[in-house]
């Protein structure tokens, strides 16, 4: 068993460990990268036996990030508020906390926050060939009002469904008492 000696710890390199709030330190996100105000916090970095890193991404209202890829795919699990993602070709949508967005490799995307709500996601973001992401061009004005534009219209829609089917489940229930 291999030992080491850090921060004033002992400890083996078979053993858990535990990376503390803030130790990774954050980052104001660069403008060349996002549109807004956003805040990135590292989590933990990939390791020899994990493969992928995780940080804390902060989105103000109507803050959001320039398209990009994953080599390796991305997963981010929404910590609050709301986030929208959009990939080309397909309409956008609006994930809400505890809502886990699945991006596999190589799809071009953007995610940020509503133009209602702030919004913070875990990104947990796998690597190839020690590269995790592709940053490509920032998302327009325009194209993140048409997206924001598309998902409010799929979330309404999928609320009148939601609230069709509840009215449907309680006729059904009385109309089954008589």
């Amino acid at each position: 068993m291999l030992t080491l000696f850090l921060g004033g710890m002992l400890m083996a390199a078979d053993t858990q460990t535990i990376t503390r709030n803030g130790e990774l330190g954050s980052f104001k996100g660069d403008s060349k990268i996002f549109s807004g105000e956003v805040k990135v916090s590292m989590l933990f970095k990939s390791t020899s036996w994990r493969e992928f890193g995780g940080g804390l991404v902060e989105f103000s209202k109507n803050a959001r990030s320039a398209w990009h890829t994953h080599p390796a795919g991305q997963t981010l699990i929404v910590t609050d508020g709301e986030i929208l993602t959009k990939i080309p070709g397909q309409a956008a949508t609006i994930a809400k906390k505890g809502d886990v967005i699945s991006c596999p490799p190589n799809i071009r995307h953007f995610h940020g926050a509503t133009d209602t709500s702030h919004g913070s996601h875990i990104a947990l973001t796998q690597e190839k060939n020690g590269q995790n992401v592709n940053w490509e061009e920032l998302v327009s004005d325009e194209e993140y009002a048409k997206a924001l534009k598309e998902a409010k219209k799929i979330t309404q829609k999928g609320i009148q469904n939601m609230q069709r089917r509840e009215m449907l489940k309680t006729s059904a229930k009385v109309l089954g008492k008589h």
